[in-house]
């Protein structure tokens, strides 16, 4: 099995040293891009990561989706366990398993997004090293992370990505819808986990689980869909930009 052919950075107008016009004349120097970077390496075709990138992102909305009838299935088990005289929370409901096994999912997709996120922005400070960005390439993997930075930190990071190609200020409000859509699941998700039983149910408030766990899975299967939207368009964009360096 052959390594994936590797470009060599183009040359471009990003190689206008600077203060040098196109025509040779001393221009004045504008100010610096902020967080651009000397270029270094080679850039290498995403390839295979975007395939694990989108595949394990509707994998994980996939197991999401039947969470609905699952939360409903649990409020009667629950009822029914305390109703005979044991405690809700000796009992495991098939709600509760899928959500245990949607974490190692979540892991594998945190892992999965931030080599494919560390691969395009490689890529991009070879193939481009004057865009700008926001935030260092290391918040590609801390921006989901580190509290408080985290609800804006991977939405600057995936926004400077898109639009360093693309140029249009749409590119931002298409990061910023998906962005959108996933805190706010992952709002419901954290109301959500409030109703579960700890040592024994609270009749009123359980029965408005099935519903924020819809809310839940339709945020998260529009975020999932957004998001693919973003992947599929950043890996349109460098895929040209590496066609163009041949």
């Amino acid at each position: 099995m052959t390594d994936s052919p590797t470009y060599p950075r183009y040359p471009s107008q990003d190689d206008v040293p600077e203060g040098v016009a196109q025509s040779g004349a001393t221009a004045a120097p504008g100010p610096a891009a902020p967080h651009s970077v000397a270029p270094t390496g080679y850039a290498q075709p995403l390839g295979l990561l975007t395939a694990l990138t989108v595949g394990v992102a509707a994998l994980y909305t996939a197991l999401l989706l039947p969470r609905f009838w699952l939360a409903q299935d649990a409020v009667e088990r629950w009822e029914r366990q305390e109703a005979n005289g044991g405690l809700a929370w000796d009992l495991w409901t098939p709600y509760e398993l899928v959500d245990a096994a949607s974490f190692p999912l979540l892991l594998g997709a945190y892992v999965v997004t931030c080599l494919w996120l560390w691969r395009v922005r490689s890529n991009l400070e070879v193939l481009s090293p004057t865009s700008p960005h926001a935030r260092r390439r290391g918040w590609v993997w801390g921006g989901w992370l580190v509290p408080i930075v985290s609800l804006w930190f991977p939405y600057q990071v995936v926004r400077d990505a898109l639009r360093v190609r693309s140029h249009r200020p749409s590119s931002g409000a298409r990061v910023g819808w998906w962005w959108g859509a996933f805190l706010l699941g992952c709002f419901a998700t954290g109301v959500e986990s409030v109703f579960v039983p700890v040592d024994e149910i609270d009749t009123a408030s359980i029965q408005h689980l099935p519903a924020f766990a819809a809310a839940t899975t339709v945020l998260f299967v529009v975020a999932c869909a957004l998001w693919i939207r973003v992947v599929r368009a950043i890996a349109a964009d460098q895929a040209e930009l590496l066609a163009e360096a041949r």
